[in-house]
């Protein structure tokens, strides 16, 4: 072969491996397979994300509240810092947060935060107590002290700016360590659904996308029925979803999203039952949660029903 017959080959070899390439470029970047998202030491999703994830539900809630729990709140309150105190009783940055969405999830499962039950109860002090019940008291009230403004002046933009992106990058972090998790779903799903309380707006489009990633992840899970009953959850946001778009979807999908649901309460009732036939739930604190989580949904999902029956029929009539 002489060179010029070489040099041709190889110019035609680069022109079909380019074409090619584009080619298949163009097809691999419309079903979204050409960018990386890294998995440090494939931490997300893993055993060990799921404890990561647990141990951020505090420090999240610190952010949402501008750098304050809701312990600190109550504790403030009693020592008689009145302009600090109201967000353990119900503060505005609570909107669109847990407190009031009952549509989305459990009263109180959202906050993120595991002082909020124990702030139900008085802080009690006196004379009389443990010294180690006393010097944890006192921990916890310098704790607040050093969270408690003192200028008495609003948040600056640029330092609330600061806190919103904060919140949200957490957020997403703990849903994208253990998607399974209750509370991380729900309150990841409402700051995207309900809020412009971050860098972007409200987005019913992405909260969908999320409930489907969420529940098709739950579904891979054949042996915690914890997971069935955030996949439950995100059944039924799928569902609200259509409700509150009925005009863009067919019966047969509306009917197929409220079948979805109940087969996510189904698998958890199996898997529930399995797992205490074999001792593998060992707390009953989880076991109360996780029962109290189903019943909780399976009523909204009843509401819901009735909803969408109402519209499907009045979208049949229609036709």
């Amino acid at each position: 072969m002489n060179s010029t017959t070489h040099k041709i080959a190889i110019c035609c070899t680069i022109v079909l491996g380019a074409g090619l390439w584009g080619g298949m470029a163009q097809k691999f970047d419309a079903d979204d397979q050409l960018s990386y998202k890294p998995n440090v030491a494939c931490m997300k999703g893993s055993p060990y994300g799921k404890i990561l994830a647990l141990a951020m539900q505090g420090p999240i809630d610190f952010y949402w509240h501008k750098g304050k729990t809701h312990e600190d709140e109550a504790i403030l309150k009693k020592e008689g810092h009145q302009h600090d105190a109201g967000c353990a009783e119900g503060c505005d940055d609570h909107a669109g947060h847990d407190h009031g969405q009952a549509d989305h999830n459990e009263h109180g499962e959202n906050c993120g935060c595991d002082a909020h039950d124990e702030n139900q109860q008085s802080v009690v002090e006196g004379k009389h107590d443990p010294f180690r019940t006393r010097a944890k008291q006192q921990i916890k009230k310098m704790a607040a002290a050093a969270h408690r403004k003192t200028n008495g002046q609003a948040l600056s933009p640029v330092h609330q700016k600061y806190l919103e992106g904060v919140t949200e990058d957490k957020l997403r972090l703990a849903y994208e360590l253990d998607p399974s998790n209750y509370t991380n779903y729900g309150n990841y799903h409402l700051f995207i659904a309900t809020t412009t309380y971050g860098r972007s707006n409200a987005d019913d489009d992405a909260a969908l996308k999320l409930a489907m990633r969420t529940l098709e992840f739950c579904k891979k899970d054949r042996s915690d029925p914890a997971s069935w009953v955030t996949a439950a959850s995100a059944a039924y946001n799928v569902i609200c979803h259509i409700g509150n778009y009925h005009e863009q979807y067919t019966v047969p999908e509306a009917k197929e999203s409220l079948a979805e649901f109940d087969f996510c309460i189904r698998e958890y009732v199996r898997l529930r039952h399995d797992a205490l036939r074999h001792d593998r739930i060992v707390s009953e604190k989880r076991l109360t949660e996780m029962e109290t989580r189903a019943k909780y949904l399976t009523k909204l999902r009843q509401a819901q029903g009735v909803y969408m029956k109402r519209v499907m029929s009045t979208k049949m009539a229609g036709n």
